[in-house]
């Protein structure tokens, strides 16, 4: 019986998204200060068994007519009715689907709020309902984490939650990595003047815009570089089409492959319709890179200085604002010191799960501190010498 068993996340470590960030830095934290974290991911997505004391299970799924999410959502289910974890995270608004049947068998649930998927323009109409049914069943968890006080808010005000709480992303440290300075040396990008926008390849994430604003920006010496991979439409096979030469799309990358395109941009931009709090925006804060994003009201719970934000879609004052940028990059590098670390959004959720589970991770901890002296005993008992045989 697993003290957390952890569901929504594709896989860790290195994998794209921001849940699957998130659960990288959280629940690592929470097995290495003693607690048995069990993470569900899909099979496509775990290559390996454990990561810093966290048990990876790969859930298979068949990708049949889009039903490939409802099923992983189902068999960890079935998963979490076997295994009788402590307490169950929800890793996002979707993994809400089945938040009914884990509470009809009496099991304690969080669940982590970070984005209002059903306003994406990328999701049917299907899809928004789905969500829709996702977010109506917020009323039956044990407590809500949002990751800004607007999405707090505005649960409050539309199902009368009490128990919610706003835990918002962590900041990085600023690691580079030598895979990472080896991927940076085969871009061949050092020296030269280069955007950067990283996400997955959606309509939301504005990419046309940013394109649009290079080309209006008219700088041949400065490119575009997207990292992100594909959402299961041919929206990124658009972008190849609208990018031109100067536009560079590297795909999906391991996340720890970034810091260097990170430290050299010439500006970070977040073009966004939608975020809850970008990962990848305070990635750019950790590294030093200039900022512009867009005002929606994610990012400006960010505080950020003003003359970083622009109106979204105004492609011309996105233009204005990379050239400003390329002009004094030094006035929209943003000060790292004012966000929280991962250790406080961990110590922050370890707060929440206490208040449902006041005994969470006690047996865990007791029994790892009975290992350790058996390991220290028997180590202990092997040094003994022997006696000799008298003869």
């Amino acid at each position: 019986m697993p003290d957390i068993l952890v569901v929504g996340a594709r896989g860790i470590p290195g994998i794209e998204g921001g849940a699957e960030k998130h659960a990288e830095c959280v629940f690592s934290r929470f097995a290495t200060n003693g607690y048995d974290v069990t993470l569900l991911g899909t099979r496509q997505a775990i290559k390996c068994a454990e990561y810093r004391g966290v048990k990876l299970v790969g859930i298979p799924t068949i990708r049949l007519a889009n039903t490939d999410k409802l099923i992983y959502h189902f068999l960890c289910f079935v998963y979490a009715l076997v295994d009788r974890p402590k307490l169950v995270h929800l890793q996002g608004l979707n993994s809400g689907i089945f938040l009914f049947l884990y509470k009809l068998f009496g099991m304690k649930v969080v669940m982590r709020y970070a984005s209002a998927d059903h306003q994406y323009a990328k999701w049917g109409i299907i899809g928004r309902i789905g969500f829709k049914l996702c977010e109506r069943q917020v009323i039956l968890a044990d407590h809500v984490i949002t990751v800004s006080r607007k999405y707090r808010r505005d649960l409050s005000v539309r199902y009368g939650l009490k128990s919610v709480s706003f835990i918002p992303n962590g900041m990085d440290d600023a690691e580079i990595t030598d895979a990472a300075r080896r991927y940076w040396t085969e871009l061949g990008l050092a020296g030269k003047r280069y955007v950067l926008s990283v996400g997955r390849l959606t309509v939301d994430k504005g990419y046309a815009d940013i394109i649009a604003a290079m080309e209006r920006l008219g700088r041949p010496d400065v490119e575009l570089v997207i990292v992100g991979g594909p959402d299961g439409t041919n929206f990124h096979e658009h972008l190849k089409a609208i990018g031109g030469r100067k536009t560079h799309i590297l795909g999906r990358l391991d996340r720890r492959l970034l810091s260097l395109l990170y430290k050299h941009c010439s500006a970070y931009v977040c073009a966004s319709a939608h975020e809850g709090l970008s990962n990848s925006i305070l990635e750019a804060i950790a590294f030093g890179s200039p900022l512009v994003v867009s005002d929606i009201p994610a990012n400006r719970e960010m505080s950020l200085a003003e003359h970083c934000y622009f109106r979204r879609g105004d492609i011309g004052a996105l233009a204005r604002k990379i050239a400003a940028t390329l002009t004094s990059p030094a006035d929209f590098i943003v000060d790292r010191r004012s966000f929280v670390r991962w250790n406080e959004v961990f110590k922050q959720t370890e707060r929440v799960y206490k208040r449902i589970f006041p005994r969470l991770g006690s047996q865990s901890k007791h029994l790892a501190t009975v290992a350790v002296k058996k390991r220290a005993h028997a180590t202990t008992k092997s040094r003994v010498p022997r006696s000799k045989p008298l003869g």
